[in-house]
């Protein structure tokens, strides 16, 4: 196994057994189920509580009200609770994000964290949609399936924490290597500020010979400009893509492509490089027939092997951007 990979699968590793030891589905359920409120339930059809299951889980099953279905007044006494009726629900933080907007910062449990009346209906309903759906269409639902749901939806959670590690490591070792290359030939003009591990606080903005600046940013990850008179014109992009996820290939891709085309429409003689750690038979024949991607390489192969890497940067610095070194 590649040092890449292995490092990948280990911080997934640490972040399931960190994520399980904070038993976070534990404290919100006793937040609920301890809070000290009076909660008015008259109005259980303006929640959009279907009445089947409100007389399933409620009347038969004798569950307490808050933790089955979601009241607006909990929401607003403490926002965190969302994370709660989301989790039994099922429902991921970005499909919650397609039906009320942002729920990260409510669910992080941060004392400053407010939530509007009209924003508190609006999740309670949809939670409580789902809740009602759930409850009606399984044959014999209780609280405790609620909660392994809960942990399921943590889960998903955590993979989507994964997929931005996966993210930001493979471009931070990428920024690194494409760094400390320029500075072993002394091809940097600017910050010249340098401590004595390069690594170290690796600048947004450089300028580079031959009138060209480096940026790092998103979108591209990296972006080569020529400096002009009137403006600076983008010569080259660089997206990357780290994930070592087969199945998801395509999808890295897909997010890819929008980066390039904007770099096209910005400077149809931009080169687009793309650097990835998977490359499926179906990706590199999308690549080939989309022709957004002048240059694409395995980041894996650019770690392991000197020549390959080699290959790479020559490509891009001395017949791209026609540096001289």
């Amino acid at each position: 196994m590649d040092q890449y990979s292995e490092q990948l699968r280990k911080i997934k590793s640490l972040l399931i057994v960190t994520s399980l030891q904070k038993r976070r589905d534990v404290i919100v359920f006793e937040l609920i189920r301890n809070m000290e409120i009076d909660l008015n339930w008259s109005n259980t059809s303006g929640f959009l509580i279907d009445q089947k299951a409100w007389q399933y889980a409620i009347l038969e099953k004798g569950y307490d009200p808050k933790l089955i279905f979601c009241h607006p007044d909990v929401l607003i006494l403490n926002p965190v609770t969302s994370l709660y009726y989301r989790g039994i629900t099922g429902l991921s933080i970005k499909s919650a994000k397609d039906y009320f907007g942002s729920v990260e910062n409510l669910e992080k449990q941060d004392s400053k964290a407010r939530i509007s009346p009209e924003k508190a209906r609006k999740m309670s309903q949809v939670y409580n949609t789902f809740i009602s759906t759930i409850i009606n269409g399984s044959s014999d639902w209780t609280l405790e399936n609620g909660r392994r749901t809960l942990i399921a939806t943590l889960g998903i959670t955590i993979d989507g924490v994964m997929r931005n590690k996966v993210g930001a490591i493979a471009e931070e070792r990428i920024r690194s290597m494409i760094f400390e290359w320029l500075v072993e030939r002394d091809l940097l003009l600017s910050p010249h500020n340098l401590t004595d591990d390069i690594t170290e606080g690796i600048p947004l903005h450089c300028e580079l010979k031959n009138e060209l600046v480096m940026q790092f940013s998103s979108e591209p990850d990296v972006s080569f400009y020529k400096k002009l008179d009137d403006k600076n014109e983008l010569v080259a992009a660089i997206e990357i893509k780290g994930g070592i996820d087969p199945a998801g290939a395509l999808e890295r891709y897909g997010a890819a492509t929008k980066s390039f085309q904007h770099a096209l429409k910005e400077n149809q003689r931009c080169k687009n490089f793309l650097l990835a750690a998977v490359f499926t038979p179906e990706l590199e024949k999308r690549i080939k027939k989309d022709r957004l991607v002048d240059k694409y390489y395995d980041i894996i192969k650019i770690f392991q092997d000197p020549d390959y890497k080699t290959a790479f940067l020559d490509e891009l610095f001395h017949y791209t951007l026609r540096i001289h070194y």
